[in-house]
């Protein structure tokens, strides 16, 4: 649970503007390894990706080793809602873990217009993101 606190305080929960840029940090070099401009076309991704959130990560502590990490400021905020998981909330940023290696799919940290933290699951493909952001 330590890391997902450290990456939550890692990145600073503000809610975006559209100056902000969307970021990939890379867990095993420590550091945010590229940066792009935060697209329409990147916020369409975004908003894919929240539609498909099934619920709450039940892991107690989802490794952040081995990961690349894409930091979406949300402009404006965008409303999820999954009743199934009591999740209500406006979302300002969000984090999308990709594990390197191993069979984890991917899933996301999102930090709320209130400055609180929720880590969920999705059943969407990041294989456009992963090409919006020049990723293999």
């Amino acid at each position: 649970m330590w890391l997902i606190l450290s990456l939550a305080l890692f990145f600073s929960p503000a809610v975006a503007t559209t100056a902000e840029q969307v970021e990939i940090f890379d867990s095993d070099q420590q550091k945010v390894v590229a940066t792009f401009d935060n697209t329409d076309a990147l916020q369409a991704e975004a908003q894919q990706l929240l539609k498909s959130v099934s619920g709450r990560v039940l892991e107690l502590n989802p490794s952040l080793d081995h990961v690349l990490i894409v930091k979406i400021p949300l402009t404006p905020p965008k409303k999820l809602v999954v009743p199934s998981a009591g999740i209500h909330f406006d979302i300002a940023e969000m984090f999308v873990i990709m594990p390197k290696q191993g069979s984890r799919p991917p899933w996301l940290i999102l930090h709320t217009k209130q400055y609180e933290t929720v880590v969920v699951e999705f059943s969407g493909s990041v294989k456009k993101l992963r090409e919006q952001v020049h990723l293999p």
